[in-house]
C-alpha cells in the first residue's frame, strides 16, 4: 500500500481519537471566546464607522457641546464635501431602565453625510420635513420596541428638558430606516434638530457632535488638525478624529473595550497554544521510531516535517470551524438578551478573516518545534528507540 501524506496524517490524528477530539474541543472553546467578544466588541464601537469620515467633538470631551454656529465655517473649508451636526437626546421610554439612542439632527445634510451607512428614502425624508415633531427609527430599535410608521412616541429626556420644565418629548414616527449592511447599527432614532433648538430650554443651538464627509484624495489628518487650529484660540476647542477614533475614545470612558478583548483572548490562547504545542511534542516523540521507518522507506526530513505541521493546521481548522459555528449560533441568542446594552452583535467577515489568520498563525507556532524534531532526527537513533 503506497503512504500517501494524507492517509499518514488521517492516521496520525485518529490513533489516539480521544486526544485529538479534545485537542479540536480546546481550540474550539478558544476561537468561540474570540469570536464572541470581538462581535461583542465591535457591536459596542459599531460596524458602520469609518476611517475616512471625520468627527468633531468638543475638546473638554464628556458633556460640553460646541456652537451651532461653527457648522458654516467648518463646510467651508477646502477638504470638506459635507458636514452635519448631532445633539444627543439621551431619553429613555416609559421607564429610565429602558435607554434609547435617540439624536437631533438635521436630516437632510444628516442623510447626505451618511449616505453610504443609512437607506433612507426620499419620501421618509419628505414625510419628516411636513411635521417638526417627526423622527426617523431605525429598523433595529422599532424591532425591538414594536414601533411602527405614524405611531406616537413619547422620550422622556435625562438632561434636556423643553420650555416650562418638562423633560417628555413626544414625536411622531415618519418613517422606518436600514442600515446598508446587516451589521449596520440601526438601534436609534434622529428627531428634527429645528424642532429640538427651538424648544429646548437651555443649551440652544448648541450641538455634541459634527459629522464630515471629506472630499475625496483630502489628507483627513490634515484637515483635523485645521479645524482644531480653527478653534484653537475659542471658548469652545475641538477634537476632531476619524470615526472609528472618536468611538473607541467614547468607548474608553467607560471601559477599554479593546484591552478587556485583547487579555482575555490572548489569556485564553496562550493557554490553548501551550496544551496543543506540548501534547504535539509528546506525540511526536511516541512516533519517533515510525519517523525512523519512514525515513529509512525514503521520506526526507522536510517531507516529514511539512506532513507534522499539516496535522498541527488540521487540528486548528477543525477547531476553527467549530469555534466559529458555535460562535454563529451563540450570536442570535446573546444579541436578544443585549440588545438595550450592545447596539448590534453580528459575526461580521472581519472577525471570521481575523480568526483565520491566527488559527494559521497558531498551527505553524504550536507546530514548528516538533516539525524541527522530527526533520533533525538522525535515522539511527530513530530506529534504536523503544
Amino acid at each position: 500500500m503506497r503512504l500517501s501524506p494524507s492517509l499518514l496524517i488521517r492516521q496520525n490524528l485518529t490513533r489516539k481519537l480521544l486526544r485529538s477530539i479534545l485537542l479540536i474541543l480546546c481550540i474550539g472553546v478558544a476561537f468561540f471566546i474570540f469570536g464572541v467578544l470581538s462581535s461583542f466588541r465591535q457591536g459596542f464601537e459599531g460596524a458602520s464607522t469609518q476611517t475616512s469620515r471625520l468627527v468633531v467633538a468638543s475638546k473638554v470631551g464628556g458633556n460640553e457641546t460646541l456652537p451651532l454656529s461653527y457648522l458654516p465655517e467648518i463646510k467651508a473649508l477646502n477638504g470638506v464635501a459635507d458636514v452635519t451636526h448631532i445633539t444627543r437626546l439621551r431619553a429613555y421610554v416609559e421607564h429610565e431602565r429602558n435607554i434609547v439612542g435617540a439624536n437631533a439632527v438635521d436630516l437632510e445634510s444628516y442623510a447626505r453625510v451618511y449616505a453610504d451607512a443609512y437607506a433612507f428614502d426620499p419620501e421618509m425624508l419628505r414625510a419628516a420635513e411636513a411635521d417638526r415633531t417627526a423622527i426617523l427609527v431605525g429598523r433595529t430599535l422599532a424591532e425591538r420596541m414594536g414601533w411602527r410608521t405614524g405611531d406616537t412616541v413619547t422620550l422622556t429626556s435625562f438632561v434636556h428638558a423643553r420650555e416650562g420644565g418638562d423633560r417628555n418629548w413626544r414625536f411622531t414616527i415618519a418613517g422606518i430606516f436600514d442600515g446598508a449592511e446587516v451589521t449596520t447599527d440601526t438601534s436609534f432614532l434622529l428627531a428634527r434638530a429645528d424642532y429640538f433648538h427651538a424648544a429646548v430650554m437651555r443649551n440652544k443651538n448648541r450641538v455634541d457632535l459634527f459629522g464630515i464627509q471629506p472630499r475625496p484624495g483630502t489628507d483627513t489628518e490634515a484637515l483635523a488638525r485645521e479645524i482644531d487650529a480653527l478653534y484653537a484660540n475659542s471658548g469652545a476647542q475641538t477634537r476632531t478624529q476619524t470615526e472609528s477614533a472618536f468611538m473607541s475614545a467614547f468607548l474608553e470612558q467607560f471601559a477599554n473595550i479593546a484591552l478587556l478583548v485583547r487579555l482575555i483572548v490572548g489569556v485564553a490562547f496562550a493557554t490553548i497554544l501551550m496544551i496543543v504545542a506540548n501534547t504535539m511534542i509528546f506525540a511526536i516523540r511516541e512516533r519517533t521510531l515510525e519517523i525512523g521507518v519512514l525515513k529509512v522507506l525514503g521520506f526526507s526530513g522536510g517531507r516529514i516535517m511539512r506532513i507534522v505541521l499539516a496535522e498541527t493546521l488540521v487540528l486548528f481548522a477543525l477547531g476553527l470551524s467549530l469555534g466559529l459555528c458555535l460562535t454563529a449560533a451563540a450570536i442570535p441568542v446573546l444579541a436578544d438578551a443585549l440588545q438595550s446594552v450592545v447596539p448590534g452583535l453580528y459575526l461580521t467577515p472581519r472577525v471570521i478573516a481575523t480568526a483565520v489568520a491566527l488559527a494559521v498563525g497558531f498551527a505553524l507556532a504550536c507546530g514548528a518545534l516538533p516539525s524541527i524534531n522530527a526533520l533533525r532526527l538522525p535515522i539511527a537513533a530513530a530506529l534504536k528507540h523503544r
